[in-house]
């Protein structure tokens, strides 16, 4: 194979060298109460509070803390809602990802919304989580590297 293609934020396709694409892997919470669910609003949409696994951490443990870092909020896992693949283009690094995307239905069971645990990159993209009317965010822009608004929203519907 002599290239994939990867695409960013804005569905714009770069040519990468199967050799440097980095494998990444990302968890995700997924909070619903009622009829809306918190989102964590990114560069010109929003995305599902989570973030990068680290090395040493369990899925779960990256979870608690990527959520705790971009809400403010403590949670604990309901259910695996869904596990994704994307060809990501990292915009801003130049660099191209093989990501793995997990993502968790959760309750929250502390905490209040602050954006205190932003770190220095997501202080420039990142503003403080917000809850969403679950109809509007079908219609919302997805800044992630794949949309799984809509599969992500009909299996929560479907637990419930």
């Amino acid at each position: 194979m002599d290239s994939i293609i990867t695409t960013d934020y804005y569905d714009n396709q770069y040519k990468a060298d199967p050799d440097k694409v980095q494998p990444s892997i990302h968890v995700y919470g997924i909070v619903v109460d009622g009829d809306r669910a918190l989102v964590s609003p990114q560069f010109d949409g929003y995305d599902w509070p989570g973030g990068t696994f680290r090395i040493g951490e369990d899925t779960i443990q990256t979870l608690k803390r990527e959520f705790k870092e971009e809400t403010g909020l403590d949670v604990e896992p309901i259910k695996l809602l869904d596990v994704e693949t994307s060809l990501f283009h990292h915009p801003k690094r130049g660099t191209d990802h093989h990501s793995i995307l997990i993502y968790y239905l959760v309750k929250v069971t502390g905490g209040k919304i602050t954006d205190a645990g932003f770190d220095v990159d997501e202080k420039e993209y990142a503003r403080l989580a917000e809850w969403v009317p679950i109809v509007n965010l079908r219609k919302m822009r997805h800044a992630c590297s794949i949309d799984v608004t809509d599969k992500l929203l009909d299996l929560v519907e479907d637990y419930e």
